[in-house]
């Protein structure tokens, strides 16, 4: 996916491949000069195909806020409740790590959770609802756990260093895994 960077598009994208039953490996996302590059790495989650023309224009839909992601997520989640998943022994414990010193010019945070529907879209839905860009991502899922990492700026481009917000950016992305599990 090529677009102008813009609030949101990732997560947007991100809730819309899981909208169509696609689990995400891995992806890896770069905004430089007012462009964004994002490369999704998907596999279908339940066994099911999907039409790549009617993908494609449910991601113009959701970009455009004309898809109401979190609505039809829930559904889809509601759906596949029962469904056989990848299960662990110890399941893995949501955790939001931050880095300040791991990047010159963003703040590093990486999130290890359980993997399932729309995970990436929600941590990336909190990133963007705590008004932090994503300036970079490497996102992988490891059998049943996510293992993300994003570098993220605030709205004046710079690194997160408030104390506060940064305790803000955790809950917010811990409640949305913790919640929706």
């Amino acid at each position: 996916m090529v677009a102008p960077d813009r609030p949101g598009l990732f997560y947007r994208v991100a809730g819309t491949l899981a909208l169509h039953g696609l689990a995400v490996r891995s992806a890896v996302a770069a905004s430089e000069d007012g462009m964004a590059v994002e490369v999704f790495e998907v596999e279908p989650a339940f066994g099911l195909g999907t039409d790549g023309d009617r993908l494609g224009n449910d991601v113009e839909r959701a970009l455009d806020g004309q898809l109401p992601l979190e609505a039809k997520l829930a559904e889809r989640a509601r759906a596949y409740s029962g469904a056989r998943r990848a299960a662990s022994a110890h399941p893995a414990e949501a955790r939001v790590l931050v880095d300040n010193e791991a990047s010159e010019t963003a703040t590093v945070i990486e999130v290890r959770a359980p993997d399932g529907v729309g995970v990436l879209y929600r941590i990336t839905r909190a990133l963007a609802e705590c008004d932090l860009d994503v300036r970079t991502a490497k996102v992988s899922t490891l059998g049943h756990e996510v293992v993300d990492a994003f570098y993220v700026t605030d709205a004046e481009g710079s690194k997160v260093t408030d104390a506060e917000h940064l305790g803000e950016v955790e809950r917010a992305v811990l409640a949305e895994l913790v919640h929706r599990e």
